[in-house]
């Protein structure tokens, strides 16, 4: 599944073609997926479920508008093992996670450039 399987029109789309609101969005979402992704690695760390599931759900929530694509599928696997109470492979799915949202961030990026 490939990291994107939104275009940037179709994203812009969301925003009503409003060329501001998408670079802001853009920005606002790059700047606060990274405190949400290190409470999440602070969570798998302690093996808090109930902290993997909220920052995994939030995560995925935010990035409902950019990509349903592999990083939407990683965050929501991490989700469902949190809710599950089953962190097994959480290491795994974890860095399935950062890896995505690294290249997520660099396309939204290229896109707000």
């Amino acid at each position: 599944m490939s990291s994107l399987t939104y275009t940037k029109e179709k994203v812009l789309e969301t925003f009503m073609d409003d060329e501001e609101l998408f670079v802001e969005s853009v920005n606002m979402f790059l700047e606060n997926v990274k405190t949400r992704l290190i409470n999440l690695k602070q969570a798998v760390a302690d093996r808090n479920v109930d902290v993997v599931m909220a920052e995994a759900h939030t995560i995925k929530g935010m990035m409902g508008y950019f990509s349903n694509g592999a990083p939407y599928e990683a965050a929501k696997k991490l989700e469902f093992m949190g809710r599950e109470k089953n962190l097994e492979g959480v290491d795994e799915a974890l860095a399935d996670l950062v890896g995505n949202l690294d290249k997520l961030g660099e396309v939204l990026a290229g896109w707000v450039a």
